[in-house]
């Protein structure tokens, strides 16, 4: 799991600070705009990270959730083929 935030998207709506403290902070000095503290969270974090991905008003937080092809194979870690 990575997680991205798109500061452009964000309005410092501070949800996913209260949501998910591990993984985000909104801090005066910047606004309160969103600022990512781990982008892969550790396995106990990674629910408060997906309910802040929900929770968060404008979109600015996106979670790759999808397994990644390993390079140069074309399949996942299990051997299935993209699209498949």
């Amino acid at each position: 799991m990575k997680i991205r935030v798109h500061g452009a998207m964000c309005i410092a709506s501070g949800n996913c600070s209260l949501t998910a403290p591990r993984s985000f902070q909104n801090r005066a000095e910047n606004g309160g705009f969103a600022e990512l503290l781990q982008e892969e969270p550790a396995p106990g974090d990674e629910q408060a990270a997906l309910e802040a991905e929900y929770l968060c008003p404008s979109g600015a937080i996106q979670i790759d959730k999808h397994r990644i092809p390993a390079p140069g194979t074309g399949s996942d870690q299990h051997g299935e083929q993209p699209g498949s």
